[in-house]
């Protein structure tokens, strides 16, 4: 039985530890690097606390409509309509720049 340090029955025959060959060194359930990363959330952490599918919400009381948000946003996801932002959720790719571009946090 292999010991997990390369030594056993199928010892210098490329299926030693590179392979994945001892214990727990096998593709088993979760392996890879995408563990735990469901999803936006994982990727930017920043809009980690918004709706649902990681677009930030606007709180239309806080909102001054000074257009900050929509200046910053790379994906010109952020629009002004009556003086307030919107976010069109086609658009947003969840980098949270519009969260650290609102001076007064209406955006979360």
């Amino acid at each position: 039985m292999p010991q997990g340090d390369g030594t056993g029955p199928s010892a210098g025959r490329g299926r030693g530890m590179g392979r994945g060959g001892g214990r727990g060194r096998g593709r088993g359930p979760g392996w890879g690097r995408a563990q735990g990363m469901a999803g936006p959330e994982a990727r930017f952490p920043r809009v980690a606390a918004t709706s649902a599918g990681g677009v930030p919400i606007v709180d239309t009381g806080k909102c001054i409509g000074c257009g900050q948000c929509a200046n910053v946003c790379p994906h010109r996801a952020i629009e002004m309509r009556s003086g307030k932002a919107r976010v069109n959720p086609a658009l947003c790719r969840r980098c949270g720049m519009c969260l650290s571009g609102c001076p007064t946090g209406a955006l979360s």
